[in-house]
């Protein structure tokens, strides 16, 4: 696969090189064969996040000019003043807590993450960073002790953090002493079982790493000193030309360009393979949905259940449409809607459930599966379609017209009232059953 990238000298898209990867490659990306190691270039340790690095920050304020070997040695000095090892923490949740308080600041720390969440195939991450964002862009469950990996098989999209976490401070790995406890834990606990169970059966691919990185180094040497020549060749992807010819020198397979814009055209490529959904799904669907909101609210504005009793299934078909769109939107980063065949699979079923309710006459779950079908089958619609169709708004039983607006919706039932006898009287039963029915917004919950 090649790439050729649009011309852009900005912060953002001066790293976003063209290159080229193997078809091998790109079958073990689409096939679900690639393991990600994380590394903190991809987070918030690069230059577009703040002005300096976490360990720039702590070197200037110990006062040492010259420059540390390595990372974990600077914090083993930082921790040896009075208190340190509780200072280090504070000042990592200090450094989390800016960035987070700042909304352009997260969207740089984050790029990569949200580029990868859609990508449904890569189902296991390995990181060394501290940060949560692979829980909360990605939906990774996260693994950093031992004791998790009970639920390892349980978790669709998995993080390894071999570093710790910043949900629990306790498990930060940042000095010389944690580095080699981290080391020991690798060489003979669960999680360094299940790492090499990754290593040699996975294509990993570096992003975020430069070759001087300790992290890096250990990480790779553990590799290497854990499945001798048995490994599978890995690569490694890095802006910069210099770098690439070191790891190139090192045995890597280098691919020179930024990391989230290596995801993007990976998944460009996917969607155009008819592999995966594009991207742009996600913000049709908000759009879409700030629409039904909107006629929803005109529904129970406008229309007296008493005159039309069958408005609690133009309710029903609306809550069924509003919660498919909000289910996908706020499940963006899993992959799940990303992938065309698990939609269409989703589809499937609920035509089969819809099939069985309106066998039992349960007319209100009909018209909410209705709702939702669409709103799927609208995210499987090419651009072309969502430009030029017009998702119904409304659903009346025993019309086939679509129904885009209220004043159809109420002129079609003045004209025609009890148009579906066996729903008109399923909807007069439900009425009954309330002691004041123009008191009560009649809302289907997200269950069957």
């Amino acid at each position: 696969m090649e790439t050729k990238p649009e011309n852009c000298d900005c912060v953002l898209c001066r790293n976003n090189h063209e290159f080229e990867i193997s078809d091998e490659l790109m079958r073990e990306l689409l096939t679900g064969n690639v393991t990600v190691f994380a590394g903190a270039g991809i987070s918030t340790e690069t230059r577009n996040v703040l002005k300096t690095t976490f360990y720039e920050s702590v070197a200037n304020e110990i006062g040492k000019d010259e420059a540390y070997p390595a990372f974990p040695e600077l914090m083993e000095e930082y921790c040896r003043q009075p208190n340190g090892r509780l200072k280090l923490l504070n000042r990592i949740k200090e450094r989390f807590d800016h960035i987070d308080s700042f909304p352009e600041l997260i969207r740089s720390a984050t790029r990569f993450h949200r580029e990868l969440g859609t990508f449904f195939p890569i189902r296991n991450i390995v990181t060394t960073n501290w940060d949560t964002y692979f829980e909360k862009y990605c939906q990774a469950t996260p693994f950093v002790t031992d004791p998790d990996l009970a639920f390892w098989e349980a978790a669709d999209r998995r993080v390894l953090k071999i570093h710790g976490s910043v949900a629990n401070y306790g498990s930060i790995v940042a000095t010389t002493k944690d580095y080699q406890q981290c080391q020991d834990r690798l060489t003979s606990g669960i999680i360094g079982a299940v790492l090499k169970t990754i290593l040699a059966t996975q294509t990993v691919i570096f992003i975020g790493y430069s070759l001087s990185d300790s992290d890096f180094s250990a990480i790779y040497e553990f590799v290497k000193m854990q499945m001798n020549a048995l490994h599978k060749q890995a690569c490694v992807v890095t802006p910069f030309a210099s770098e690439c010819e070191k790891f190139r020198a090192s045995g890597f397979i280098p691919i020179q360009t930024d990391g989230a814009y290596f995801i993007s055209q990976v998944k460009a490529h996917a969607v155009a393979q008819g592999e995966l959904l594009d991207d742009k799904i996600f913000d049709s669907a908000v759009e879409l949905l700030y629409s039904v909101q909107n006629e929803h609210a005109l529904l129970h504005d406008a229309v007296k259940v008493s005159d039309f009793p069958e408005m609690i299934f133009a309710a029903s078909y609306q809550d069924g449409l509003m919660h498919a769109l909000e289910r996908a939107i706020k499940l963006k980063g899993s992959g799940m809607y990303s992938h065309r065949c698990k939609v269409a699979g989703v589809i499937k079923a609920y035509l089969k459930l819809q099939k069985e309710k309106l066998r039992r006459r349960t007319y209100e779950d009909v018209a909410y599966i209705e709702g939702y079908i669409n709103g799927l089958a609208y995210l499987l619609m090419t651009k072309e379609e969502r430009d030029s169709v017009r998702v119904p708004m409304y659903f009346v039983f025993g019309v086939k017209d679509e129904i885009s607006d209220i004043a159809g919706f109420t002129e079609l039932l003045r004209g025609s009232p009890a148009i579906h006898k066996a729903a008109h009287k399923r909807a007069l039963v439900y009425l009954n059953s309330l002691g004041d029915p123009e008191s009560t917004e009649f809302h289907h919950p997200p269950w069957l």
